[in-house]
């Protein structure tokens, strides 16, 4: 396929806002591009190279290419600048400067390749490099083509879909209808190997039976499980029967990839050894790698864990879960999430390495020494963890498994529930013995249940911002004093408003936000978010900070898209460690409602 045709089918996308018509659109799609190209051109309209968890940066910010576009089109970056300043969207820019270029007709598969070369470029002159690069690319484009490789060289390709949206347009392309049997199948198999062009490919290559090529993968990084919400131990044994109770850990989640017998790629082991060498002196020569929850890697951040993975586990390949805690050396009580978070950073690493120790408190392991271990039940799986991990519950490594009980009594729940909030902890997590690993779910296999405060909402919101509000007053200085929150509807690929927020936050809180927004600011509102234009915010954002709420209130509302409303709501922390459509979900929201209503 010619890149011109994918980017007349990228046009076509965003100027629907309609979910039907986007999976029938890239229905099409799929079908017009070859096996040998399929790949790629899903990355391309999602706005990425490669797999989301692996693919390259371009690390090219608006002035890069206000410079590539004036040279480019042999235009001055006054010029460029003037036309950016009236259409806020360089595409747009490009597009226009594009018009009298000659068609080189350059495929998929060609400009798939050079925008590659171009992000790999790094070292000294490399910004001359990726500037005449891009310029020679954007020379041979016609004008649409040039409108979206801009985009996506500039991480703004928003064209209102997911990898869930292409699963489904995969779906169709296969027997013409909805089928929901087929769309668990496919979506199973992305959820633990998280890689959207390589499940087309096989559908593509082999049909149904391709799938059987997509498994688990050591250095792939899995969709981490979810919890639903209840709201009593009545509840819990009534629904659940027989569980496994645990404490509910405020820190970050990581999961945990290592094969002995696989050597890390020159690129990963430069770096790897790099930080494990600064703090320990030592070297690691095979495959550890860490994740989040929203598929990012994470290896540089823990090298203490990457140490001790290869002490503690007794395994030649494994996928473990867990949860990193900071802790307090003296006291050995755990930190607050706020504090854990800054090991986050890829400058000075070593010396936060030694303020903030950690702790690595595993509880699944979702894969041995090649095998998954997904279908087995949480018992199964946990008396596997329990001969892997060196210590265990009994502690003495910097890896230690999560402490439990196992029953079926509401009282023994209760009784743990309260020395677990004794303890410092910010709840439990209750877990069904006989149930699989559901990777990328939210069902009530797993159940997580946080401290109380009457006077309040029993439980904080996961939300994103989608844009803020100039500040007035002693905010003014500032620049921001209000911003409004949304949670993400999956059904229906929307982000629904639930609260706008002022409270909360420190002074450097604000300057922060502001700061973070205003770096993934946007002229419109997010093209896949409903809000009433009441709401309309000063400055729009795309859809990537995660927040996390309190509230004193939940109550119904006509005005918010979410059909709820917090009330009082206060800013707790930056979820940096959850992706934008990793919030609380509208059916979350309406079980806390109904909870505090006894409905």
């Amino acid at each position: 396929m010619k890149f011109s045709q994918l980017a007349s089918y990228l046009q076509k996308l965003e100027n629907t806002p309609k979910r039907l018509e986007i999976t029938s659109i890239l229905a099409d799609l799929i079908e017009k591009l070859s096996a040998d190209e399929i790949d790629k051109g899903i990355y391309l309209s999602l706005g990425y190279l490669a797999a989301e968890f692996e693919t390259e940066k371009f690390n090219i910010a608006e002035k890069m290419m206000v410079r590539i576009l004036a040279q480019a089109y042999g235009v001055t970056a006054a010029e460029v600048q003037k036309q950016y300043s009236k259409s806020g969207d360089l595409g747009t820019v490009a597009e226009n400067l594009a018009k009298k270029n000659k068609k080189f007709d350059l495929s998929v598969n060609d400009v798939h390749e050079k925008l590659l070369e171009i992000a790999k470029i790094a070292g000294s002159g490399s910004q001359e490099k990726k500037t005449a690069a891009s310029a020679k690319l954007l020379n041979q484009a016609d004008a649409l083509s040039a409108k979206y490789i801009v985009r996506i060289t500039l991480s703004l390709v928003r064209l209102g879909f997911t990898e869930l949206t292409v699963l489904d347009a995969l779906v169709q392309t296969i027997n013409g209808a909805k089928d929901k049997n087929l769309k668990k199948k496919l979506e199973d198999r992305y959820r633990i190997h998280p890689d959207i062009g390589l499940v087309a490919k096989k559908v593509k290559e082999n049909g149904l039976k391709g799938l059987k090529n997509v498994n688990m993968e050591v250095g792939v990084p899995v969709h981490a499980q979810k919890a639903q919400r209840l709201e009593s131990v009545g509840e819990v044994v009534e629904k659940m029967g027989e569980v496994w109770v645990e404490q509910k850990f405020d820190g970050t989640r990581v999961q945990l990839h290592m094969d002995r017998n696989k050597k890390v790629k020159a690129s990963d082991s430069t770096q790897q050894e790099m930080f494990v060498e600064e703090i320990f002196g030592k070297k690691s020569t095979f495959l550890i790698k860490t994740f989040t929850r929203n598929l990012e890697e994470t290896t540089h951040q823990f090298p203490d864990i990457v140490e001790a993975a290869g002490k503690q586990i007794k395994a030649d390949s494994v996928i473990l879960d867990g949860e990193a805690m900071g802790y307090n050396r003296e006291t050995g009580e755990f930190l607050p999430f706020q504090e854990t978070i800054q090991r986050k950073r890829k400058h000075e690493v070593a010396a936060f390495a030694q303020q903030i120790p950690l702790k690595y408190m595993v509880f699944d392991i979702l894969y041995l020494n090649g095998k998954s271990l997904v279908d087995e039940t949480l018992l199964k799986r946990k008396e596997i963890l329990n001969a892997v991990i060196k210590g265990g519950e009994k502690g003495g490594g910097l890896i230690e498994i999560a402490s439990h009980v196992q029953t079926s009594k509401a009282e023994e729940i209760s009784k743990f529930w309260a020395k677990t909030l004794k303890d410092g902890f910010e709840g439990i997590m209750i877990k069904k013995v006989n149930s699989p690993y559901e990777a990328g779910a939210r069902s009530f296999t797993w159940v997580k249940m946080k401290k109380t405060d009457k006077q309040i909402l029993g439980d904080t919101v996961d939300c994103v911002i989608l844009g803020y509000y100039h500040g007035r007053g002693a905010r003014a200085k500032f620049g921001i004093g209000g911003f409004l929150v949304a949670i993400w509807d999956e059904k229906q690929n929307m982000f629904k408003t639930i609260t706008k927020v002022g409270s909360g936050l420190k002074d450097e809180d604000w300057v922060k936000l502001r700061e973070l927004a205003d770096s993934i600011s946007t002229k419109e509102k997010p093209k896949n978010a409903d809000i009433a234009p009441k709401f309309n915010c000063d400055v729009w954002t795309r859809p990537k900070i995660v927040v996390e709420i309190a509230a004193d209130e939940l109550s119904k509302s006509t005005e918010h898209s979410a059909g709820y409303a917090l009330r009082f709501p206060r800013l707790i922390k930056f979820r940096t460690d959850k992706s934008p459509t990793d919030t609380t979900t509208p059916e979350e929201i309406a079980q806390l409602y109904n909870a505090k209503f006894g409905r």
